[in-house]
């Protein structure tokens, strides 16, 4: 998908932090992790999730340590409300995906194809840059 986006030049959103206080939108060719993020995130699959990390305290050397964004399993997920809004696949397929996703992620060989573009996101894309025109 990384790749295609980039092939197509579609460009994406990004935060562009030009000075501390000063954060402006620009767009760009995505980055993997950009599309990852994308991909796995429950809102695509048309649900709304809280609580997917956490935090953990730790004591080291005397001090305290705060570990932030700890991913959680979903079974762990304080809330998932599933069909909670419109989306650009059905939740069944964005299940099929996540296992793909984590699949390729951890095989060895050709990657397999997610089970549909997400066509919806490209021409939100597309539709975002050229409003902006």
């Amino acid at each position: 998908m990384h790749l295609w986006l980039r092939g197509e030049g579609i460009m994406l959103p990004a935060v562009n932090y030009a000075r501390e206080a000063e954060r402006t939108i620009v767009w760009k060719l995505p980055v993997y992790n950009t599309v990852h993020h994308i991909l796995t995130n429950p809102i695509y699959g048309g649900a709304y999730a809280f609580g997917r990390t956490c935090s953990k305290v730790t004591i080291e050397a005397g001090r305290k340590r705060i570990l932030r964004g700890i991913r959680r399993d979903r079974a762990d997920w304080e809330v998932l409300l599933i069909d909670h809004h419109e989306s650009y696949l059905s939740w069944h397929d964005f299940e099929r995906n996540q296992r793909l996703i984590t699949d390729n992620a951890t095989s060895k060989g050709e990657p397999r194809r997610l089970y549909r573009r997400p066509f919806g996101l490209s021409y939100a894309a597309m539709a975002g840059a050229s409003s902006l025109a």
